[in-house]
């Protein structure tokens, strides 16, 4: 996991009363035992034995169900046999329980990689569990016990209501001493920490340590707002930063993992982009936040329902402020559910209701033959100076080769890279793309190349007619 140092200042506030001298007394904290007490039932421990992995460096984001104990399987290898087997240790982590029939929560990273997972109950019962599903980019997973009888459950809450300085419960299994209970509130919301395309942690002061990765936190209604899942810790223990993953992700992965084994997110065929301060301008914005579409796929999901320079501020009524929220909102839309688009064009506002989709895969390739097929070649795109190619996947055109001193060299285009876009227009073919440089003097390139995906500006020179078919 990629570290980075989060530096949080501190801040004061104060609220005054109506005489100016007295200060308004800060909010009781919740019922705690209450809440803690009515959900400890729920909660599990949780073990898995997987290959010896290395720690954590200190002084980074960890998560905490990284907490691994040198319990080893075989402490020396079985002098009778001739395979040794490997070392093995254990993670121990925590889970809950969602559903009555024993289906538990819990962190990816927590069974990652296990051969055989144990669950213990607050009652002190052991069961092995069964992997339902998992979903990587989320960190979540769906693990199944059997008890025969139904079992207490935890319902969701809305994470999307929370404010900073809400109380909160966090249950789980620190250091595998067992269940622990603290509490704390919410420091911060929409936290980014590079673990993640889909980062939108709750950050929170409650005591989080190792172990307690997959441990549910709870709102002062005891519902669970997020799974613990990570802390920040030079020392190896809580210092007052721990984050969790919010239920408006946990509750729609959960569910779809439950139901099919699988997290299938939404494709809204859109290619979007931060609202430059120019934007913001031009278009007379009140304020730079919302994503603007650059381009749309035609016969995508949005195609005929949005546009290039539609502004999109908000998704099923969550605000969106820049391109990582746009994907964020978007991951928790499993495919085949609706996406009520706010956005904004010239100034009015709109909805769309979009249906999301699964995203395409690559076409399969063609049964082999015994004759051995000429390999394609390359279309030559005169204006830019490159020979290039279409994508297995019709994700783009594949540059293969670069002319020395052509417009294509002088802009810093490198063979393999992949052009995207022109401008507003996804381009999927080698005419597609020469179609679109036809008639301009410059054009801005949408690249995916070694440094990642980046606009390229390219200076044609004279224009360049488009090719007729045929």
């Amino acid at each position: 996991m990629t570290s980075r140092k989060i530096l949080i200042p501190p801040f004061f506030s104060a609220v005054l009363l109506a005489g100016g001298t007295a200060f308004a007394s800060p909010p009781a904290p919740p019922a705690i035992a209450k809440i803690a007490g009515t959900a400890l039932p729920a909660v599990v421990d949780i073990e898995s034995i997987d290959p010896m992995k290395p720690k954590s460096p200190s002084g980074a984001a960890t998560k905490p169900g990284d907490g691994r104990f040198q319990k080893t399987a075989t402490e020396k290898a079985d002098t009778g046999t001739l395979i040794v087997p490997p070392r093995a240790e254990q993670a121990l982590g925590t889970g809950f329980f969602v559903s009555p029939k024993g289906y538990i929560v819990t962190n990816h990273h927590v069974i990652a990689g296990a051969s055989e997972i144990k669950v213990t109950l607050h009652d002190g019962q052991i069961f092995t569990a069964k992997l339902i599903g998992a979903d990587k980019k989320a960190d979540l997973a769906v693990l199944k016990i059997n008890t025969g009888r139904p079992l207490p459950y935890l319902h969701f809450g809305d994470s999307s209501k929370l404010d900073l300085g809400d109380w909160v419960v966090a249950i789980g299994n620190p250091f595998g001493l067992g269940f622990s209970v603290s509490a704390g509130v919410v420091s911060a919301l929409h936290r980014d920490i590079d673990s993640g395309p889909y980062d939108n942690f709750i950050q929170t002061d409650a005591a989080i340590n190792r172990g307690n990765s997959g441990g549910p936190m709870l709102d002062a209604n005891g519902h669970v707002v997020g799974v613990d899942s990570a802390i920040y810790s030079p020392s190896g223990g809580s210092v007052g930063i721990g984050f969790a993953i919010p239920s408006s992700m946990v509750k729609p992965v959960t569910e779809s993992l439950i139901a099919h084994g699988a997290m299938t997110r939404g494709w809204a065929g859109l290619r979007i982009e931060d609202v430059s301060q120019d934007m913001e301008q031009a278009w007379h914005l009140k304020s730079s936040d919302g994503v603007v579409v650059g381009g749309v796929v035609e016969d995508g999901p949005s195609a005929g329902k949005l546009a290039p320079a539609d502004v999109i501020t908000a998704i099923n009524d969550h605000p969106i402020d820049d391109v990582h929220a746009f994907k964020v909102a978007l991951a928790e839309i499993p495919a085949g559910q609706t996406a009520r688009m706010h956005y904004q064009i010239g100034g009015t506002l709109h909805d769309a209701a979009i249906t999301v989709a699964v995203p395409p895969k690559s076409p399969k390739p063609e049964a082999q033959s015994t004759a051995t097929p000429e390999p394609p070649k390359p279309e030559v795109i005169a204006a830019l100076g490159v020979g290039v190619m279409t994508h297995p996947g019709a994700q783009g055109v594949i540059i293969v080769s670069v002319d020395k001193d052509s417009a294509a060299a002088r802009a810093g285009l490198h063979p393999d890279s992949l052009i995207e876009a022109v401008g507003p227009d996804f381009v999927t073919t080698p005419k597609a793309l020469r179609d679109h440089l036809a008639h301009k003097h410059a054009a801005a390139l949408l690249v995916d190349g070694p440094q990642g995906t980046s606009w390229i500006s390219v200076s044609l020179g004279k224009p360049v007619k488009a090719a007729k078919s045929g």
